[in-house]
């Protein structure tokens, strides 16, 4: 039972390591319009967050609107 658990967990770990993943997240949004409106539903503790993420994956098209998103609230 154990081993069953333990390859039940590494599964769920996979599938979510690769929902955050920000090449398939971006997949999720038809326009960069979609990307800045969930954006904006972060704090500007996720937005950062967000931005080193897609900075690793050299995303800097989506970073510009994350550092936007995150100037706006930051005001």
């Amino acid at each position: 039972m154990d081993k069953f658990n333990d390859d039940y967990l590494r599964s769920l770990e996979q599938k979510y390591s690769e929902l955050i993943n920000p090449n398939k997240m971006i997949e999720l949004f038809n326009t960069d319009q979609e990307f800045k409106e969930w954006a904006e539903m972060g704090t500007p503790e996720d937005i950062r967050a967000a931005l080193i993420a897609f900075e690793k994956e050299e995303l800097f098209n989506h970073c510009i609107i994350l550092k936007e998103v995150l100037s706006t609230k930051e005001k």
